[in-house]
């Protein structure tokens, strides 16, 4: 099929213009680092800088269409994506998959009470999706919410949660329904602040906490803060899931490829830098042979997702790719390295403070992110391509 990547017409040049001088004067000063990924700061001071700074955002007009029911002008997004991602500071607070859900699923009041604050960074929001028992193979999830009067009370396990540690809401699926599988699933917007809820955050082998489980113990939940109808949640996840899997190659800042590059030329290899050598430099050749495919995916993505034309492959395709990429880059990053890809974050001598090693770390947990890849490609073949079901134990 045709691409359609319309080159920014040149009397947009003002508006970047003006958008790079406002980043300039009210990008915040943090002490936590961002680093790739599904990243959240350790401390609750630079939360509140964050929020300050996508408040500013806001108020400036510099809202993106995920927030708005009303789409802005298609140059302004893309330029408005591009500079705010060379920022490498989060725009977006929390986990933001619940916009999709309401924007497609949600009531106008929903709509008119939880996006715009979501955008402003009034509101930080995280997903309770996953489970124990229950992660890629999310139909199988057993936290319950049984209606008593015009309330829902909820009780269960959810985990591997981002941002649950500073959330004021999260997107919850529960199971109401007395049916096994995907058909008695709900999907609810949930107060973070309300009794009965315990979060705990984990400590990774990033050193970093990132994630959290959240305990739920007879959480009362209004029923009007159901997304969809009851049972509906199942379809109400998958459109918002599409969303996540095709935004996971947003995660990694800055361009790899360059990344890599510099890499080489500051190590050297049998006396002189790696770069010189001409395996390495077809190597690195490689990747971003890779790289562009990665990003032209994207493109064919967005163009099919214009003419309403999107496939069950689309998302989890793209996802795969760039994933997949990520992690055997970031393992090559090590490789040029040799023995100073032991120096970690803050020990004297470590390559750009240990982004290499960090990004190592955590490169395979973007496998896993919106469903593991081996999850993906049974999704890709039985959905997409009509393959007969993989047997089930």
């Amino acid at each position: 099929m045709d691409v359609t990547v319309p080159e920014i017409p040149p009397e947009y040049d003002e508006y970047r213009a003006r958008l790079r001088a406002f980043i300039a004067k009210h990008r915040p000063a943090l002490e936590w680092k961002q680093r790739a990924g599904m990243r959240c700061p350790d401390e609750a001071t630079e939360v509140e800088k964050l929020r300050e700074w996508t408040r500013a955002l806001y108020d400036a007009g510099y809202v993106l269409d995920r927030f708005t029911m009303e789409p802005g002008d298609p140059y302004e997004q893309r330029i408005l994506l591009e500079e705010l991602s060379e920022t490498e500071i989060p725009y977006v607070l929390g986990n933001p998959l619940v916009a999709g859900a309401l924007q497609l699923f949600g009531t106008p009041e929903q709509q008119e009470q939880y996006l715009p604050p979501m955008a402003r960074g009034d509101h930080i929001w995280t997903q309770l999706f996953s489970e124990p028992n229950a992660g890629s193979d999310l139909a199988s999830l057993s936290t319950r919410a049984r209606l008593e009067g015009d309330e829902f009370v909820v009780d269960g396990q959810k985990v591997w949660s981002t941002w649950a540690q500073f959330a004021d809401y999260g997107y919850l699926l529960a199971r109401t329904e007395d049916v096994p599988g995907s058909k008695g699933i709900s999907a609810f917007i949930l107060d973070m602040h309300s009794p009965g809820i315990e979060v705990r955050p984990l400590r990774e082998m990033t050193g970093t906490a990132d994630f959290n489980e959240v305990f739920l113990d007879g959480v009362r939940v209004p029923a009007a803060n159901l997304i969809g109808a009851r049972g509906e949640g199942w379809r109400v996840a998958n459109a918002s899931l599409a969303a996540e899997r095709g935004g996971v190659a947003s995660s990694a800042p800055g361009d790899p490829v360059q990344a890599l590059v510099r890499l080489a030329r500051a190590h050297g290899r049998a006396g002189r830098a790696a770069i010189d050598d001409a395996a390495v430099r077809q190597e690195i050749a490689r990747f971003a042979a890779r790289h562009r495919v990665v990003r032209y995916l994207g493109y064919v993505v967005a163009t099919r997702a214009a003419r309403g034309e999107t496939t069950m492959a689309d998302a989890p395709m793209t996802k795969i790719w760039f994933s997949e990429l990520n992690l055997e880059m970031a393992q090559y990053g090590l490789e040029l390295m040799g023995a100073q890809a032991d120096l970690v974050e803050g020990e004297p001598g470590a390559y750009e403070d240990g982004r290499w090693q960090d990004l190592f770390l955590y490169a395979r947990a973007l496998t896993i992110a919106g469903g593991s890849n081996e999850i993906l490609r049974n999704l890709i073949a039985e959905r997409e391509l009509g393959l007969p079901r993989e047997p089930r134990g």
